[in-house]
């Protein structure tokens, strides 16, 4: 028997939603996780491994990438975004790889650039960890790597979370990193970030309470609910998608309601997609959330939800949160950006991001403003939909763009890459 599902008026048989299903699987596994050993096979590298002085997380995994002539003095510092904190430490290669894997690298080690990166002490969320292990690297390298005084300068670029703690570094840190690259990154802070992802949470319950509220509420994660993520058969993929289809009215009003970003040329798709990306950090990162931040840092208790077709029973239904001192601090901490930038800061972001929407970008375009350091931004949008969907000569030339505002050495490649970057906005 074929079923025929229809969500916000657009139809699409069962295979259909399977076959959405099945890349969703491996987003999961190869774009979350980031696991692999691939990246930079071939090329003059070296992995190894720095302690920590934190005892629960005693070590971080690194590796080291200089080119065997010319290097220019430069020094590219990478710092990964998410990683699922069920998952062992592993350096970011799946990541690297979506942005180009060895075809970039190789050509920042032919235009001279050193490469370094790390998988930070822990995963999950590690802005205060990410931040000091890159500078532990840095030492690191200057100290094993390299001739005194030889480092001219060193760039970091950060993806998705790892654009917070870029942003952090440049913005404390300007007399040791002389530019950063934010690609996909939460520029407007952390607190608004959860707060994004939290309302995507209490809504989704509104609307389909029996996937996660009837079991537990949206901070209340169980530690081991992630085993029952699932797959194609079972688990609360096959029930978020299977509510999605179902019920096509609650499906627009939730997305009406939280405005998260859909694909108009696949609407059913991208808001699967969606609602799969948001609700994974929900079930698998909650836990170590609420452990690194000492509590809770969402609150709901003031907002109003607008968009569904009943907003007053919406807003009386809800789940509502309160925020901890504790944790509202630690976010601030690590990290509310302030705007404060004495070096190049360069944001690449696709307008149309369902998990880290552009509004980040506008938000830290304010703070610079409002700082006096607008001059220092240059804010790259792309028309693509998706998180961090980009294409490797974007990256590299947002990268060659980045250079030249902090007067580093480009090669022809990465200057000819720079002058056709995304055009920047105004």
């Amino acid at each position: 028997m074929t079923i025929e599902l229809c969500l916000f008026g657009v139809r699409a048989r069962v295979t259909r939603l399977k076959a959405i299903l099945a890349h969703l699987s491996a987003l999961f596994i190869t774009g979350f996780c980031l696991v692999g050993s691939s990246f930079a096979q071939g090329l003059p590298c070296v992995n190894d491994s720095l302690p920590t002085a934190d005892p629960k997380h005693p070590q971080q995994l690194i590796q080291i990438c200089i080119p065997p002539v010319g290097w220019n003095g430069q020094l590219v510092i990478y710092a990964h975004g998410f990683v699922a904190p069920q998952l062992p430490l592993a350096l970011p290669a799946d990541e690297l790889a979506s942005i180009g894997g060895n075809s970039t690298l190789a050509a920042l080690l032919q235009s001279g650039f050193a490469f370094a990166t790390t998988s930070f002490r822990k995963n999950g969320y590690a802005v205060e960890q990410g931040a000091e292990d890159i500078d532990q690297l840095l030492r690191y390298f200057k100290k094993t790597f390299v001739a005194p005084g030889s480092l001219k300068k060193t760039y970091v670029v950060g993806g998705s979370d790892g654009g917070l703690i870029a942003t952090r570094l440049i913005e404390q840190f300007a007399q040791t990193y002389d530019g950063a690259l934010c690609l996909c990154a939460p520029m407007g802070g952390a607190a608004y970030q959860a707060k994004y992802l939290g309302d995507f949470r209490v809504v989704f319950d509104y609307f389909f309470p029996s996937v996660f509220r009837d079991e537990f509420k949206a901070f209340e994660v169980p530690a081991l609910a992630h085993q029952n993520w699932g797959n194609l058969s079972a688990g609360y993929v096959q029930d978020i998608a299977t509510g999605l289809a179902l019920n096509p009215s609650a499906a627009s009003q939730l997305f009406n309601v939280t405005r998260v970003a859909l694909n108009p040329q696949d609407l059913s798709g991208s808001a699967l997609q969606a609602a799969l990306s948001l609700l994974f950090y929900s079930i698998w990162e909650t836990p170590d959330l609420l452990a690194t931040a000492r509590g809770i840092p969402y609150d709901n208790r003031l907002t109003f939800y607008l968009g569904s077709n009943n907003d007053f029973v919406l807003n009386r239904g809800v789940e509502r949160v309160a925020s901890d001192a504790n944790a509202r601090s630690y976010l601030r901490h690590f990290y509310q950006p302030t705007g404060r930038l004495r070096q190049p800061l360069v944001s690449l972001h696709t307008a149309f991001d369902p998990v880290v929407p552009f509004n980040h970008e506008l938000i830290y375009l304010g703070l610079t403003t409002l700082a006096g350091q607008r001059q220092n931004l240059t804010i790259l949008p792309t028309t693509s939909y998706g998180h961090c969907n980009f294409q490797p000569a974007e990256v590299l030339g947002a990268f060659g763009l980045l250079v030249s505002q902090s007067n580093g050495q480009l090669s022809p490649q990465l200057k000819s890459l720079a002058s056709s970057a995304p055009k920047a906005m105004q």
